[in-house]
């Protein structure tokens, strides 16, 4: 089947580290010094009830929050399709039922936590608020989640399969979870928690709505093909996951090596953190960069920025997307 469609970025929510739903970050960030930092929690009393906020653990409230924040923003009510991301799913609900089952020996457990434990709750519970019957899928493949869910939606809405999509990528970072990944993944910044929803469209809302040109997701880019890619996509700036996991800190090294110097370089895990999902905020800092058209000076890592970027790549060490400046823009 041929491509011949298009993917714009429509609208995007995030709840993290930061200020939840909104963006003051990019003039005044939340700065932390612990290495481990809980998301800002959002207020879903204008999304859902008081009673159905208290059967969802924090996870599903902010997945409530940015998917309907997003789907708002963008004229949407209900979207042909939903395209979940998430590494490790609602923990926090799994982590009480299997302390439940060794404390009460398979007995009095609470079916709730066991319903609301699986990764396909966050697609399913959009899926039930907005009685969306459409296509529904969640991937679940630690840090390589986000990335696979937007490939999905990018494919289906070029090939002309759906008009939309609402993707979002949702994970939570609990305190067990920050101890062993302490030991065992240490990162430069801090761990954290993300969720981030996007509404991808066929067609641009907006001047600023960005096209995505390129979805690109291997198992262990090298950094001479990211660097090749680069030179041929020519974007005007690359955001980059530096100083997250420290495993991944070479292969960002050796790229700045080969990137141009007239290649900006702008990171944003020394405010948002790293986690599972951290790559969906790496492509909701690249959205704002181009919504925007400014990029805020505390995330240039290296080199000067245009004054209206026409383009820019997101990359981490399996990935690469493409923004591109929406065309009905002019100039």
């Amino acid at each position: 089947m041929s491509m011949t469609g298009r993917c714009y970025i429509v609208s995007a929510s995030q709840v993290s580290s930061q200020k939840p739903l909104d963006d003051p970050w990019r003039d005044e960030p939340l700065r932390y010094d612990a290495k481990y930092v809980r998301s800002q929690e959002p207020d879903v009393r204008e999304y859902v009830s008081a009673g159905e906020a208290r059967r969802m653990c924090r996870l599903l409230r902010r997945v409530v929050a940015t998917s309907l924040t997003a789907l708002a923003d963008a004229g949407i009510e209900v979207p042909d399709a939903v395209v979940t991301g998430t590494g490790m799913g609602c923990m926090e609900n799994s982590e009480k039922f299997l302390i439940d089952l060794c404390r009460n020996g398979e007995a009095l457990l609470k079916p709730t936590l066991f319903m609301q434990s699986t990764h396909n709750t966050i697609g399913s519970l959009i899926g039930i608020l907005l009685k969306a019957h459409g296509y529904n899928t969640t991937y679940s493949n630690g840090s390589l989640s986000f990335v696979s869910a937007l490939l999905d939606a990018w494919l289906q809405l070029r090939e002309g399969a759906v008009g939309n999509a609402l993707v979002g990528a949702h994970d939570e970072t609990t305190p067990i979870m920050a101890e062993a990944m302490a030991m065992h993944t240490p990162v430069a910044s801090f761990l954290s928690e993300t969720s981030v929803s996007m509404v991808l469209s066929a067609v641009p809302h907006a001047c600023g709505d960005p096209e995505v040109t390129r979805v690109e997701l291997r198992d262990g880019l090298t950094p001479a093909y990211v660097a090749g890619t680069i030179d041929k996509d020519k974007p005007s700036i690359v955001v980059a996951g530096c100083g997250g996991y420290l495993a991944d800190e070479p292969f960002y090294e050796e790229l700045l090596r080969l990137v141009p110097e007239d290649v900006a370089v702008v990171e944003y895990k020394n405010i948002f953190g790293e986690n599972f999902s951290s790559p969906a905020m790496g492509l909701y800092v690249g959205y704002s960069i181009m919504r925007y058209g400014t990029v805020p000076p505390f995330m240039i890592r290296r080199g000067k920025t245009a004054a209206k970027p026409d383009s820019v790549m997101v990359i981490t060490p399996d990935s690469m997307v493409t923004l591109k400046r929406n065309g009905s823009c002019g100039g």
